[in-house]
């Protein structure tokens, strides 16, 4: 009797997950050293005396490799940008990052503001050396302008959010101008006043989230001891 064997499609390829797995892993570690020698050549050299060439000799790769990945130079320096607010390449929004969740769950405004001063310090300690960069790039390319414009916006969106739960959770006084906290609160804590700060008077970030902790209690109008 002649037995029919019935071929499992894909059967063959039982090791193609995992296949996809290492390759996923590999561009992923590809676009993050080129995002990476990126925003210390933009740094170091500008955004206009950086070239292509020069991002692909840092990175070691291959300058078509950059071009696939990245289609243009203007569209690698707002990767450099969007991964220098969170810090790596990860598909989790700002708001879901630990810091931000306890930024706006914590039992007290103290704790949040705390966890939030952190949260910022530690972005804008990769944000702040790209600002000045960013300068120079929004003159010149309209797409670059129009993101800063939105993250400009987005910023302040996210601290109205923030204030708005701490009045909901009555954590502030009643008093309290949620309007001019998000608003006041933007300007102290972008990532433009932390490169004035660092130029002016050279603070680490520990003393820089510090500050932000003491002034952000003080302007909630919530006492600053422990």
């Amino acid at each position: 009797m002649r037995v029919l064997c019935t071929r499992i499609p894909g059967a063959h390829k039982r090791g193609a997950p995992l296949d996809v797995d290492r390759q996923s892993r590999r561009r992923r570690r590809t676009e993050d050293a080129i995002i990476l020698a990126a925003a210390e050549l933009f740094v170091r050299h500008g955004y206009s005396k950086t070239s292509i060439t020069d991002v692909a000799m840092r990175a070691d790769v291959a300058e078509r490799t950059i071009y696939l990945r990245f289609g243009t130079k203007v569209r690698l320096f707002q990767r450099v940008i969007e991964f220098s607010v969170v810090g790596d390449a990860e598909a989790i929004p700002l708001t879901e990052r630990p810091w931000s969740v306890i930024a706006f769950t914590a039992p007290t405004l103290r704790e949040r503001v705390v966890a939030f001063a952190e949260g910022v310090g530690e972005m804008n300690e990769r944000l702040a050396p790209l600002m000045a960069v960013n300068g120079e790039v929004e003159m010149a390319e309209p797409d670059v302008q129009e993101s800063a414009r939105k993250w400009r916006n987005d910023t302040v969106e996210f601290l109205q959010a923030f204030w708005r739960q701490a009045a909901a959770d009555a954590l502030l006084p009643p008093e309290s101008d949620v309007e001019w906290l998000a608003e006041t609160g933007m300007v102290l804590s972008a990532a433009e006043s932390r490169l004035l700060i660092t130029r002016s008077l050279q603070w680490d970030r520990a003393t820089y989230s510090q500050w932000l902790v003491t002034t952000w209690l003080r302007l909630a109008g919530v006492s600053t001891s422990l």
